[in-house]
């Protein structure tokens, strides 16, 4: 699987292009798109003005693929999804303060991804049905949809992930076929397919994830053997790649994506299931240093953040039996301050991201039983908290 392979195929081809805006509904007929009053403010749809970079150093922050940005201002927005209609609606996020928006409705059989096809700093969508192999972008201007496409028709049993293969700066995708191990890729500019290409197959036991590991700006896809413990790394080029294997890791470890030394290199963070162990891998390439980090009970679970703006990932702990959370504050694999955090009810969700652009990581919680939302705006390991508007438990925070 280390060597590449790469075969030109008409694999994709983009077709009929659509134009809409944010109140037209190129996948079905019953759009209700509207503004609902537990979704926020409504506002008339405008052009906005051009992208604001998110202060915090490393540009990971300012990924607009990465953390939702739909009108490029440098704050994370936030994506809901209705379970029970379909309908998908944003939060345009000014610190605490909300604007909400209807988007055309979906049916529960498209998936989506974020992305950023234009390059332009604001977050797209990708949309795939999951039952028909059905794919469409939606190209993003604040709350307006103003251009979308369908592209060609992959079928069910491909999986995919975004990514940018050649470092333009516009999100490209990767495909895997969940059956037979083929892999390929699609070379987007804008909502158009510029290249596409077959990459090495792989066998089946082969699980992948991607990230940027030699800091130069291209997509990079890490690889692991369920079957056997292996990892490996293909180092991208366009649809070209170098492989290399890593160190085999049983399957009671798991993993998470960081950058802890700022290096804007993806570093990883292992944690072991059954033992509680956490290591931390410094990647540089297919190359790492490895670390040792305290030992924590199974009950706490990890996600990446950077709480004080340095650049470097930060972990915070959360324990899902008690709801205590604490925060790790990170130097490369050294923990330069550890606190604990207010503990929350053990049912409520979280996602992470800055909506007040101050290069600072905050925390959304959720409370998907009763509907109530609640903001944690962060400065290192100081909370400031602040209750948002509430949200019928139907919809489900997704991004």
């Amino acid at each position: 699987m280390l060597s590449s392979t790469n075969q030109l195929s008409d694999f994709s081809a983009p077709v009929s292009a659509v134009y809409v805006n944010s109140t037209a509904n190129i996948f079905t007929e019953n759009n209700s798109f509207g503004i609902s009053p537990h979704l926020g403010k409504s506002s008339s749809t405008q052009r906005t003005p051009i992208p604001i970079t998110n202060p915090n150093p490393n540009p990971l922050f300012s990924n607009a693929s990465i953390y939702a940005d739909f009108n490029g201002d440098g704050r994370n927005d936030k994506i809901w999804r209705n379970s029970q209609t379909g309908e998908t609606a944003i939060w345009i996020m000014d610190g605490t303060n909300v604007n909400g928006y209807f988007l055309p409705s979906v049916d529960a059989n498209w998936d989506f991804q974020i992305a950023d096809f234009n390059g332009d700093g604001k977050s797209d969508f990708f949309w795939r049905n999951t039952k028909t192999g059905e794919n469409a972008v939606w190209m993003m201007d604040g709350n307006n949809i103003f251009a979308a496409e369908i592209l060609q028709n992959i079928g069910p049993d491909w999986n995919y992930q975004i990514a940018d293969f050649n470092g333009d700066g516009k999100s490209d995708i990767f495909w895997r076929n969940s059956k037979t191990g083929e892999n390929a890729t699609w070379l987007m500019d804008g909502m158009r397919v510029t290249t596409s290409a077959f990459l090495a197959q792989t066998d089946l036991p082969w699980s992948y994830t991607v990230a940027d590991f030699n800091g130069d700006g291209k997509t990079d896809i890490f690889w692991r053997n369920s079957s056997t413990s292996q990892t490996a790394i293909w180092l991208m080029d366009g649809t070209n790649f170098t492989g290399s294997y890593l160190q085999d890791m049983d399957a009671n470890w798991s993993f998470t994506f960081g950058d802890f030394n700022g290096d804007s290199r993806a570093d990883l963070l292992w944690r072991n299931q059954s033992t509680g162990e956490n290591n931390v891998w410094l990647m540089n390439g297919g190359l790492f240093l490895g670390g040792t980090l305290p030992n924590l009970s199974a009950d706490w679970q990890p996600a990446i953040a950077d709480f004080n703006g340095d650049g470097r990932t930060d972990i915070f702990w959360r324990n899902t039996r008690t709801g205590e959370n604490t925060a790790w504050l990170m130097n490369g694999s050294s923990i330069n301050e550890s606190a604990f955090l207010p503990s929350t009810n053990p049912g409520w969700q979280y996602s992470i991201g800055d909506i007040d652009r101050d290069g600072k990581t905050d925390i959304f919680w959720r409370d998907e039983q009763t509907g109530q939302n609640l903001i944690w705006k962060v400065d290192g390991t100081t909370i400031s908290s602040s209750d948002s508007l509430a949200v019928p438990r139907e919809w489900k925070l997704v991004k």
